[in-house]
């Protein structure tokens, strides 16, 4: 889909999250600005994983935090064998600029933890400045 480049990304043991973000074409009704995400899963452990949660929080240029949380994955508990990537796509939306950033719960063998997602910024056009070409 994208280029590895394109990606942010967080290595933890051998569980490599990566996130990609770009501005959306949809329109908010509240005004607020929208941004589309891609998420890549990639299990190089030599464990099986199975991903059953992941928690976002939208923290805007002002403090306000937004948090959600969703139980699955499109009602799905992608199971992973070593090896195996899981993609994932969704929108977050904030009235202004903001950080996103939240962690997937995961559960390899008998343990559940927590695996971070990058942290990214949602770079908003604030100042309904102009970039002319």
């Amino acid at each position: 889909m994208y280029s590895d480049e394109q990606f942010a990304t967080n290595l933890d043991d051998d569980i490599l999250v990566s996130l990609y973000l770009k501005p959306s074409d949809d329109v908010v009704i509240d005004g607020s600005f929208c941004w589309d995400y891609f998420f890549r899963f990639e299990n190089n452990s030599s464990d099986d994983v199975v991903l059953l949660s992941k928690h976002l929080s939208v923290i805007d240029s002002k403090g306000k935090s937004i948090s959600v949380d969703y139980n699955g994955f499109r009602g799905q508990l992608p199971e992973l064998v070593p090896g195996d990537e899981f993609e994932d796509d969704g929108y977050v939306t904030s009235k202004t600029s903001a950080i996103l950033k939240g962690f997937c719960k995961i559960r390899i063998g008998d343990k559940i933890r927590e695996v971070e997602l990058p942290i990214v910024p949602l770079i908003a056009n604030d100042n309904e400045t102009r970039i002319l070409n």
